[in-house]
């Protein structure tokens, strides 16, 4: 007979190597892994054409530069996104790890489609984190941008997913979005998502060969520009440089930027924003839902070209009227392109009346992208000046006597 104590070490026996002994049951040497940094989704007639830019550890570890890609893409086309990119296993020696993926870059035919199908896809499988961006690729194909190889990064997937992030910190008219806020926003009501787009630039050397990585000009280059303006998971057209700027002040997205004001024929002030707030209200008008959003602005003067002296309280108060003025516009504009170019509410206002008159919203829900265009939207900017420089006076004003 076996006492009760000893059933207990004995459960305690065969216990224990189950809790500490299964921890790397999935467990992959790195030596076996290919390491997927980058996929790109491009349309066909026969559905996807999936490109997967796969780490080169020969190119990664060497300690001597090897005349080598640091980079493969592995393709492979078909009907359905989850099949087309197990298929692409088949070209690879090792098992393709996704755990680390950077970057997913949409073919504007692909966005145009639809991108729902997509997302659930990444949602879903267990292969990938969350922590991944999106854009789209303008004016070429997903694959082509993953092709392209950069100079100083030598990996182009981390390349372009750090310039994202550099850039929606220090230049307004990007939006770095990741996969839970992109599916969020499409189910949401009164919202719909916008995406960054990347372009290449002109070029007159290969760029998708080693040789471009000796070469300091005249390649082609990876920059983002504009915002992709969805309509539920659909891509419905571009927002400009400026246009993305004013999306960016009235949802509160600018950390920095730099702007400038130009004051008669001869002078030109460039101020560097460095904390922007934006609150967005709605009030009723007649039983009608309006908007007002109030943008709140601080920015140190950079430079200043021409007789103007920043010093002087007149002058500040011209500035921060000025930049107050290019602010608004430049709102305004991403406004009328919403609403009339392409009636989808990016802004969210239909969310704001939502949360503040949810009755009002129950009877305009339904026919929100029309009421959206109809929707009266007052934008108020109030400029500071925070400092103006390291020089208060300018050096090539003379004092007059």
């Amino acid at each position: 007979m076996i006492d009760i104590t000893s059933k207990k070490k004995l459960a305690i026996l065969i216990i224990l190597p189950v809790i500490f002994l299964t921890g790397c049951w999935s467990s992959h040497e790195v030596n076996t892994l290919a390491i997927n940094i980058c996929i790109g989704i491009d349309k066909t007639e026969k559905g996807y054409f999936i490109s997967e830019q796969i780490l080169n550890p020969k190119a990664i570890a060497a300690e001597q530069a090897i005349n080598e890609s640091p980079v493969y893409i592995y393709t492979s086309e078909g009907r359905d996104i989850s099949e087309v990119i197990q298929r692409l296993t088949k070209q690879s020696a090792r098992k393709i790890y996704n755990a680390h993926l950077r970057m997913v870059v949409f073919g504007e035919d692909v966005a145009k489609d639809g991108i729902q199908d997509i997302l659930d896809y990444f949602m879903r499988s267990s292969q990938y984190r969350t922590d991944f961006y999106f854009v789209i690729a303008k004016n070429a194909t997903a694959n082509e941008v993953l092709s392209i190889l950069t100079p100083i990064e030598s990996i182009p997937g981390i390349k372009i997913y750090d310039s994202l992030i550099s850039a929606s910190e220090n230049w307004a008219p990007t939006k770095s979005v990741r996969i839970i806020e992109l599916v969020n926003t499409i189910i949401a009501d009164g919202i719909n998502p916008v995406l960054t787009g990347i372009e290449i630039t002109p070029g007159k050397t290969i760029s998708d060969s080693t040789e471009v990585l000796k070469e300091s000009v005249g390649i082609k280059r990876l920059v983002y520009y504009g915002l992709g303006v969805f309509k539920d998971d659909r891509l419905v057209g571009w927002l400009d440089e400026v246009g993305s700027k004013g999306y960016n002040y009235i949802t509160g997205n600018i950390n920095k930027t730099i702007g400038h004001v130009k004051y008669g024929d001869n002078v030109k002030i460039t101020g560097e924003v460095i904390n922007a707030k934006s609150n967005v209200k709605a009030s009723l008008v007649n039983g009608k839902p309006v908007i007002e959003v109030k943008i709140k602005v601080k920015q140190n003067v950079e430079a200043v070209e021409g007789d103007f002296d920043v010093s002087k309280e007149e002058n500040i108060a011209i500035f921060n009227k000025l930049a107050e003025k290019k602010i608004k516009s430049h709102c305004e504009k991403a406004i009328k392109k919403a609403k009339y170019d392409f009636e989808s509410d990016i802004f969210g206002f239909g969310e704001v009346i939502h949360r503040q008159y949810p009755k009002v919203w129950d009877k305009i829900k339904d026919n929100w992208n029309n009421e959206f265009v109809n929707l009266p939207v007052k934008v108020t900017v109030n400029v500071k000046i925070n400092q103006l420089g390291e020089v208060t006076k300018p050096f090539f004003i003379k004092e007059k006597g």
